[in-house]
């Protein structure tokens, strides 16, 4: 049985195994697995901003608040928010802002780094008409400024879900959604500067991100709004060979791993009518088997507000514990947690 503690009311969004960048409102700061604060809050945004964000309801309705906190090779921290991404000096200075782009914000999963330090960023827009492009971006400069990099035109994809830096292959991999057709996995091995389409055309290619193995790629399906049961998947590096390990109960909203191979996905409540009830789930997975290890039913607020879902912070692949965070559940409306 694991133990599963509590770090308190922030959203964990960094993690290595000795330390965890936690967010509230428009301020982030580090602590220990404790929850112990270890440096002082750092601030970015607007006053405005921050007094939507102050309040938990406000922020989660008008997607306000601190979403992605990516320490980067040179030193320096990249802070997204609603509409602008900041890169950030030791001391929380703010050196430089992004805001020419689509959409509220990247995905989950939409912004890495490279191994030779470019910073990727793919937009994510609602675009239920498909009546503009979505493009991923690329910083050559430690983020200070930001270029196109690929352009997806009109009704080619909705949107994308994940750009994520594969240290086994040394190559990127990019997910898209939401429609069968709009569903693509992309690999490039020249930093973006090439891509190629290894699967597309159906549910089973629409993931939010993915887990690397040296021998497998995995992910979970993320059929929110259409028939179709979701998926624990494992992709073959050699073939691109997929395999359904298990079936889920409702659509993946999040996948980890930690430094000692374990697999974590979680499901997520969006009241589609392919998810077995209104519970949120986390699950390890272990060879072809599945193991549920926490369960939180979705909380009273309607769904527009937030979807009841579990959060994984970046990072996770190099920590021996494993951080959560979970929004819309029951007593849990934005809190985080740890298990050992």
């Amino acid at each position: 049985m694991e133990n599963i503690r509590k770090i308190g009311k922030v959203r964990v969004l960094y993690a290595n195994d000795k330390e965890i960048w936690v967010a509230s409102g428009m301020k982030f700061w580090k602590t220990d697995y404790s929850g112990q604060r270890l440096t002082p809050k750092f601030k970015v945004g607007t006053m405005k901003s921050g007094i939507f964000a102050f309040n938990r309801l406000s922020s989660q309705l008008l997607r306000v608040g601190i979403h992605h906190i990516m320490p980067l090779k040179n030193g320096n921290t990249l802070v997204s928010t609603k509409k602008a991404t900041y890169i950030v000096d030791c001391d929380g200075k703010t050196i430089s802002i992004f805001t020419d782009f689509r959409g509220n914000k990247p995905a989950q999963f939409g912004i890495c780094e490279s191994d030779n330090g470019y910073i990727y960023f793919g937009e994510y827009t609602i675009n239920l008409g498909n009546n503009h492009p979505t493009s991923l971006y690329c910083s050559y400069d430690n983020g200070k400024s930001f270029k196109e990099l690929y352009r997806f035109e009109k009704d080619q994809i909705r949107h994308i879900h994940f750009i994520q830096w594969d240290g086994y292959e040394r190559c990127l991999w990019m997910g898209t959604g939401d429609k069968d057709k709009e569903c693509l996995l992309m690999k490039s091995e020249d930093y973006g500067n090439h891509w190629s389409i290894v699967g597309q055309g159906s549910q089973l290619w629409r993931a939010i991100g993915i887990v690397f193995t040296p021998d497998f790629l995995y992910w979970g399906t993320d059929a929110g709004s259409v028939p179709d049961q979701n998926h624990v998947i494992r992709m073959k590096r050699s073939d691109y060979q997929l395999e359904i390990i298990a079936d889920l109960p409702g659509p993946c909203h999040g996948i980890t791993s930690t430094s000692d191979g374990k697999i974590y996905i979680s499901t997520g409540v969006e009241g589609g009518e392919n998810e077995k009830d209104r519970f949120a789930r986390i699950f390890k997975v272990e060879g072809n088997n599945i193991t549920e290890i926490i369960k939180i039913k979705k909380d009273v607020f309607p769904l527009i507000l937030q979807y009841g879902v579990f959060h994984f912070p970046r990072n996770s692949g190099e920590c021996t514990k494993l951080a959560f965070s979970a929004f819309g559940l029951k007593k849990n409306g934005e809190s985080s947690f740890t298990i050992d």
